[in-house]
């Protein structure tokens, strides 16, 4: 579930510190830039089929590619196109696939949202999102755990 890198994920730590301080980045930016009609937008897309990916995947811990493996990696043609539109609609989040749908409503704590419909979404969907989001965490504890066990975290 590395979409958005909106969740800390072993074998990330570096990486994930620089997504959530590019959201910091970014919600920041857009107060300081609204009086001038600009909107920002922040795209973490999920694990994409590159050859840089394709030499991190011979690199991560092996935990961390059973984490992973809930989600699919997508085409890189398809995250740019998503990214684009995305940008293009005004978008502060652009999700690129519905999990990443799901982690933005989960994440939204105070970024902006400029649309009201999805202000709601939003506000409804977060409980239920909390406790979908602490049975993802539950079964990562647990396949750390087992890897630890075996000796096979790395």
């Amino acid at each position: 579930m590395t979409e958005n890198i909106k969740v800390g994920i072993y074998g990330y730590t570096a990486y994930s510190a620089s997504k959530f301080g590019l959201k910091g980045l970014a919600e920041a930016l857009q107060q300081e830039v609204i009086g001038e009609n600009i909107h920002v937008s922040l795209i973490f897309p999920p694990d994409t089929e590159t050859p840089g990916f394709a030499e991190e995947n011979k690199r991560r811990p092996r935990v961390t590619s059973i984490i992973a493996a809930s989600s699919g990696a997508m085409k890189a043609d398809e995250v740019a196109k998503i990214a684009l539109n995305g940008i293009k609609s005004g978008n502060f989040t652009v999700p690129c696939n519905f999990e990443g749908f799901l982690l933005s409503i989960a994440t939204a704590g105070l970024s902006p949202q400029r649309s009201f419909l999805m202000a709601f979404v939003e506000v409804i969907a977060a409980g239920i999102l909390r406790v979908a989001g602490l049975c993802f965490q539950w079964n990562w504890y647990g396949s750390i755990e087992k890897c630890l066990e075996k000796g096979n975290s790395k």
